[in-house]
């Protein structure tokens, strides 16, 4: 009997610690969520002086009015590594980017920025047209908020994963040579209601324009050879689909299915073409392009 109530002391006891860390936990993810001149971050500041250049911070957004806005390498002695959105920059219409800090993501969110500037000696970022590029300016990383044109610049060769997820964009200008658009790139970008895809681009993602609620036509040039799993997954309103290319590799796997190209959409392509087989197999209305 008293080993079995050794043993239920002990398990309570374990029970009672655990509690704690876990409080402990919690109560670090509170304190760690900190608010320095606008700039609302994550981190841990409460750790001791001679730790601080070990601790890295996240900004999770800008609360401030400014219009034009430097974002820092550091805050309190700590380095600021990431910026994972600026959707609480109002006025923001003006964006510094130093070395070292990871923006990419967050601009996109910005309503009203136009404008951002990164250093000639950044090892990670470029920038033309306004357009977040890779250094060597081969890569689409990101667009400002501001904009509802992209403006793809003709050094670039493909749009980025997640380049403009959620943004206002309407319309879109490719560049030259591009000739591939990233997985997720347009992805639930409510305001496209209708996308030409440029003649050069050989290749759409995965999930490319998944979700974009109002697209409602799309024409997909001789040159794409490609339509990633779930590119046009719950666009729910495309009505029409034009794919020139007669070889073009239409994706399916198990999760997404017939829905890469949504029921209720007509597919136009060539008669014996990849479209037309798809259309028949998943009960689409086929119409023959000449």
């Amino acid at each position: 009997m008293k080993s079995k109530s050794k043993k239920i002391i002990v398990s309570f006891m374990v029970f009672v610690i655990l509690l704690g860390n876990f409080n402990l936990e919690s109560k670090a993810e509170v304190i760690g969520k900190r608010t320095w001149k606008g700039f609302v971050y994550t981190g841990f500041p409460e750790t001791p002086e001679e730790e601080k250049e070990d601790c890295c911070l996240t900004i999770l957004n800008y609360t401030g009015n400014k219009k034009e806005l430097t974002i820092p390498t550091e805050i309190k002695g700590m380095k600021v590594v990431n910026v994972s959105s600026l959707s609480k920059a109002k006025n923001l219409k003006t964006l510094h980017i130093p070395n070292g800090v990871e923006v990419r993501y967050a601009i996109g969110d910005a309503p009203k920025l136009k404008k951002i500037t990164v250093r000639k000696d950044n090892p990670e970022y470029s920038v033309k047209n306004n357009m977040l590029l890779n250094k060597k300016g081969t890569v689409l990383l990101g667009c400002p908020g501001g904009y509802t044109t992209l403006k793809v610049p003709n050094s670039v060769k493909r749009i980025d994963c997640e380049c403009c997820y959620k943004m206002k964009i309407k319309k879109i200008e490719y560049g030259k040579n591009l000739k591939k658009i990233g997985d997720t790139a347009f992805y639930k970008c409510n305001h496209l209601k209708e996308v030409t895809i440029d003649k050069n681009v050989q290749s759409i993602g995965r999930r490319t324009f998944a979700e974009c609620a109002n697209l409602k036509k799309v024409v997909l040039k001789k040159n794409v050879k490609k339509i990633g799993e779930g590119a046009f997954y719950n666009c729910n309103n495309l009505k029409e689909i034009y794919i020139y290319n007669k070889n073009c590799k239409i994706y399916i796997n198990s999760y997404y299915a017939s829905r890469v190209i949504p029921d209720g959409t007509t597919i136009y392509g060539k008669k014996g073409s990849t479209a037309e087989q798809y259309a028949k197999k998943y009960k689409l209305k086929f119409v023959e392009i000449k």
